[in-house]
């Protein structure tokens, strides 16, 4: 699975607060089709798929942007994901991060 749930769910377990670092994938987000297709149930951007999700994993998201469209759009989370969109979300394979691929989450090691 893409999304590490054992380390999450150990974080949690033993009082660890978990940041979502990167909550948009550093943009790979909006290049995932099953990302976008998720997203175009729910009415919402790609973005604010990622952001929701990561918020109902009980994960602390800081996402980045200079962009004051993008800051406003970020905070639009008025919606939820179904358990049963979560857990596909949870499956979606992991993205190619580019540079940053070495880091274990980024990479699929963990």
């Amino acid at each position: 699975a893409a999304t590490p749930m054992d380390l999450i769910n150990y974080s949690h377990e033993n009082g660890i607060v978990v940041e979502a670092f990167s909550p948009i994938a550093h943009g790979q987000a909006l290049r995932s089709e099953a990302i976008q297709k998720m997203a175009a149930k729910y009415n919402v951007s790609a973005p604010q798929l990622s952001i929701r999700y990561d918020w109902q994993l009980d994960t602390v998201v800081l996402p980045k942007t200079s962009n004051p469209e993008h800051m406003k759009s970020n905070a639009e989370l008025d919606f939820v994901i179904s358990d049963e969109d979560m857990e596909i979300l949870k499956q979606v394979k992991p993205l190619d991060y580019g540079d940053v691929s070495v880091f274990p989450v980024f990479g699929g090691k963990m």
